[in-house]
Order: C-alpha cells, then structure tokens, then sequence
C-alpha cells in the first residue's frame, strides 16, 4: 500500500499596512535608481544610434522579432493539426521556416548593422533596396550597373528604362564623358623620359 504525501496548507498572504506599503515603495525606488541602464554589447552602435521613430530602430526590430515568434508558434500548431491536409500541413512548415530565417535575418542586424535581406518589415512587406558602395569599370571606363540598385553617382535607384536606354540622365552623360578622357592639372609639366 503506497504512502500517501501530506498536503501542506495554503499560507496565509500578509495584508500591508500603508505606513508598510509606502516604505516598501520607497525602498524600491531607490533600488530602480541604483540600476544600471543596459549596455546593449552585441547590439550595433549604428542600431543603437537611431532613434525609435526611424523603421529600422532597435524598438521596431524587437517587435518584428516578437510578431514572427508568434506566427512561428501558430504556423507550428497548425501543422500538427490532424485535420488538414498533407498540402497545408506542408505549407504551414514551410512558412514557419521562412518566418525562423527572417529572424535570423533581423538577429543580424541587430548584431551587426547591415541588412542581409530581400525585404523588410513586420510582415516583410517592404522590398529593400541595395545600395553599391564601391563601383565597378567597364575596360572602356564606363560603370557597370544592376537593375534596382540605389548608385550614389547618380542618386537614384538605377531601373529597367535606364538599362535599355529608353531614359539617359545628365548626370550619367556627364560621367560617362569625364571618364573617357583624364586630364592632370598641375603647375609643372611631366615627361615619361627619366
């Protein structure tokens, strides 16, 4: 015959006075100004750095994370329903791993500062455009361009018209002319004899 376990009794909560109320507050707040504020270590400074307005801030991607999290778990509960089809099911696991990838993705920025994917936001509904940061030459000395990248040469997202010609900036036609010929101006005059 098994023992059974003696049931302890509730315990009692103590009722505070208000004399005991108001010390313990003040005891507490003292506490919270002895707090040091966080450090953020493995957060970027270029993250920290923005405000929590901006849509990259560290406020919003945290709430990203958050909302992501929560469509994994409902993704995930509604795969293991036993009432949907083997399709659905599927389709449901195959969202929840692009849902953990995107907070990988967002990890990353957060880490680091640069944003690795294709698209952003809470429901990745905004498309990212790259930016170049250091152009590449053709041999004739004209640049070499990708359709939907942000070029700081010209100030704009370089798009499908321009690639086929059909919309020719100034700013293009004046580059392209002071890359085919490069002048020295100097006080002195140099020859190529030793």
């Amino acid at each position: 015959m098994a023992m059974r376990k003696k049931i302890k009794p509730a315990r009692k909560t103590k009722t505070l006075t208000a004399a005991q109320k108001e010390a313990q507050r003040i005891r507490l707040e003292k506490m919270r100004a002895k707090k040091k504020p966080p450090e953020y270590k493995n957060v970027s400074k270029y993250v920290l750095s923005l405000d929590d307005e901006e849509p990259y801030s560290l406020k919003n991607v945290k709430d990203w994370i958050k909302h992501n999290k929560e469509m994994i778990s409902m993704l995930q509960a509604r795969a293991r329903n036993r009432d949907i089809s083997p399709k659905d099911k599927q389709h449901a696991l195959s969202m929840a791993d692009n849902k953990k990838a995107y907070i990988r993705y967002i990890e990353h920025y957060i880490k680091t500062g640069d944003w690795i994917g294709i698209f952003s936001g809470r429901e990745e509904q905004n498309k990212v455009v790259p930016k170049c940061v250091a152009m590449a030459y053709y041999d004739d000395g004209t640049p070499k361009r990708s359709v939907g990248v942000f070029y700081p040469d010209i100030k704009a997202v370089w798009t499908q018209q321009m690639e086929s010609g059909d919309i020719v900036m100034e700013t293009i036609k004046r580059h392209r002319t002071a890359t085919k010929h490069v002048y020295a101006k100097t006080d002195k005059q140099f020859t190529a004899s030793l």
